[in-house]
């Protein structure tokens, strides 16, 4: 067997048990050195694909993903963009024209975005009870990087689930307050938003603390403390490791 073939038939199967391979390894101090490296390259191979999945892992890709979906807003004034700058390079291309400065258009302002989830939601959220557990709830806050210590310290938490939040993923909780339920949104601190402290709109009034990675929004009735709740839950949650 020449050295090609050994080399070939070394690749295909490097554990080949057949008379004429074994012969030509051990006759062949290159080919048996060339097998004794193949073996260990596989060796480290198969312990490299043991290699077990960290248990984040998955809801960071998907979290990942759905950061790099275009806003269906975005989407659709795409045609209008397109338009838009056609119209300009044909008048650039006859003449220079001076044009007006014209409003950039801003993004939404948290408590718009804060206000009209909580309203469309309520008639879900203000009855639901899916009995959460702290392994449910820290499933839900795990792709932002945050978890919660102990239910004790948050109160009853009704409902815990991911939501769409001006045009990307938030973790979206429904909680007890003193007095009624507390929606509680963690949004990625990135998420193009106008920025208010505090809001008020309707029948509702939120505030808005800075975190580690998110902007934590706490929105309720009028009638409750949402500055203490907000603070609470500020408190009751923690950087995950």
């Amino acid at each position: 067997m020449d050295d090609l073939e050994f080399r070939r038939r070394a690749y295909a199967d490097p554990d080949d048990k057949s008379p004429e391979f074994l012969s030509a390894s051990a006759s062949c101090l290159s080919n048996r050195q060339f097998l004794d490296e193949l073996k260990v390259f596989n060796h480290k191979l198969s312990k490299a694909l043991e290699e077990p999945v960290p248990d984040a892992l998955p809801d960071k890709l998907m979290l990942s993903h759905l950061l790099r979906q275009p806003d269906r807003e975005t989407r659709r004034w795409q045609p209008l963009a397109v338009a838009a700058s056609v119209a300009f390079a044909l008048g650039f291309a006859t003449r220079f024209i001076t044009f007006s400065p014209q409003a950039v258009a801003e993004p939404p302002s948290v408590a718009q975005v804060a206000v009209s989830h909580v309203l469309q939601e309520i008639p879900f959220t203000h009855y639901v009870d899916e009995e959460v557990t702290l392994n449910t709830v820290n499933a839900k806050l795990r792709p932002y990087g945050t978890r919660l210590q102990s239910l004790n310290s948050l109160g009853k938490v009704y409902y815990a689930n991911h939501c769409m939040f001006a045009g990307g993923p938030a973790a979206h909780l429904v909680i007890q307050g003193e007095h009624e339920r507390v929606h509680v949104f963690l949004v990625p601190m990135e998420r193009a938003l106008r920025l208010q402290d505090r809001f008020s709109e309707d029948n509702l009034h939120g505030e808005v603390l800075s975190m580690s990675y998110n902007r934590l929004v706490v929105v309720s009735d009028r009638s409750e403390n949402v500055s203490r709740m907000a603070e609470q839950v500020k408190a009751s949650l923690e950087k995950s490791i």
